[in-house]
């Protein structure tokens, strides 16, 4: 079954993202970020299945935790006074402050995860191949090259261990020399796959003469109502932004969250913008099992 998201013009689906994850890291507010946080979670484990979730999310708490308590040990502005940390003023506001960080930053990775799913290397050459060709195919061998060396960094362990060199076991002198036998190889064969890259692309006539395009990516009117409908939502988001709703007041005090009938109305809009593609998909879901 392909991504509902997926059947979108390049477009629709890139402009939805950009705006997903501009809005992710712009705002600084509880509803905003937990429902960014909740989206992206949802629509990851839709698209990428529970193992590739569990991958990211054993990424993400790391990275999570560090900033939570990163963030009330070296910042000490706050009220609320909870205890002291080696001589330092823990407060409340800046746990929660912190807490707020790393839930935006674990979302913005969430939905990366998610627009590396739906986003072709092919579609980021399209969208901009006219305007700034070589940084475009650059952009696009970059985000190829990532997921081939994980590949290739697997298949070299393995070959490893079967001659009974594996960087997982032994002790850490024994560790560190199996990994960097790994690493050694892995930059050999990067090096050489390279060279052949430039090879294959020379002789097909890359860079001889202007390049010329072609598209099979056709915009339609689902495509048009779609890209309206974001462009509605991301205008919306942003005037309740410049309103002052896309920021909550955490010092010296945490402020109140607005639930006035305007403040109700972007949290609503808001959860519309994430939760759309969930919603495809669900709906994508339903229709391949009624044909069955």
């Amino acid at each position: 079954m392909e991504k509902a998201f997926s059947n979108y013009h390049p477009i629709v689906s890139f402009s939805y993202f950009t705006i997903i994850l501009i809005f992710s890291m712009l705002f600084m507010h509880p509803i905003f970020v937990g429902i960014s946080l909740i989206s992206s979670i949802i629509y990851a484990l839709l698209i990428n299945g529970e193992k590739a979730l569990k991958l990211n999310i054993l990424f993400g708490i790391p990275m999570f935790i560090f900033i939570a308590l990163a963030n009330p040990i070296f910042t000490h502005r706050g009220a609320t006074l909870l205890f002291y940390f080696r001589g330092n003023p823990i407060t409340y506001e800046s746990i929660k402050y912190g807490i707020m960080s790393a839930a935006m930053m674990l979302s913005v990775i969430m939905w990366f995860s998610c627009y590396n799913t739906i986003i072709t290397s092919d579609e980021v050459i399209y969208i901009f191949g006219k305007f700034i060709p070589s940084i475009a195919l650059m952009i696009s061998m970059t985000l190829k090259l990532i997921p081939k060396l994980i590949n290739q960094t697997k298949i070299i362990a393995a070959a490893q261990r079967t001659i009974g060199f594996d960087c997982t076991s032994g002790n850490l002198i024994a560790r560190i020399k199996g990994s960097m036998r790994i690493l050694s190889i892995l930059v050999t064969w990067a090096l050489e796959e390279g060279v052949e890259t430039s090879d294959s692309m020379r002789a097909r006539g890359y860079g001889v003469k202007k390049r010329t395009t072609f598209s099979i990516f056709i915009f339609n009117r689902q495509d048009f109502i779609m890209l309206i409908f974001i462009i509605i939502c991301f205008i919306v988001c942003f005037i309740g932004y410049g309103l002052g709703f896309g920021k909550l007041s955490f010092y010296p005090r945490v402020a109140k969250i607005n639930f006035s009938i305007k403040a109700i109305f972007i949290y609503t809009t808001f959860l519309v913008l994430n939760t759309t593609p969930i919603f495809l998909e669900i709906m994508e879901a339903i229709k391949w099992k009624s044909l069955k």
